[in-house]
């Protein structure tokens, strides 16, 4: 696989996961995971850690912040593109 290659893959993920979405800002825990593809456990893991950002209304519901859903998905992309030129460096 070629780097032209590999970055189709990711930007088709991307797309996939909705990363590039721009509305709505709040999303409920069911549109968060859908989302982000990440499990209703490990958003509130992730909030707990302060790596996303919710707010509470009404009953104790939660609003997640897309914008901060995306800071954290866009930075593990960042983390798989340093590791995935390292493999590529080491083979080329």
């Amino acid at each position: 696989m070629n780097k032209d290659q590999l970055k189709e893959i990711i930007k088709e993920v991307l797309l996939e996961l909705g990363a590039f979405q721009t509305w709505p800002r709040w999303l409920s825990t069911k549109e968060a995971c859908k989302y982000s593809g990440l499990s209703k456990d490990m958003l509130y893991k992730l909030r707990n850690e302060g790596e996303i950002y919710a707010t509470t209304i009404g009953g104790g519901k939660l609003l997640w912040d897309r914008e901060s859903i995306d800071e954290y998905l866009l930075r593990g992309k960042k983390e798989i593109t340093l590791r995935v030129r390292q493999i590529l460096g080491k083979n080329h």
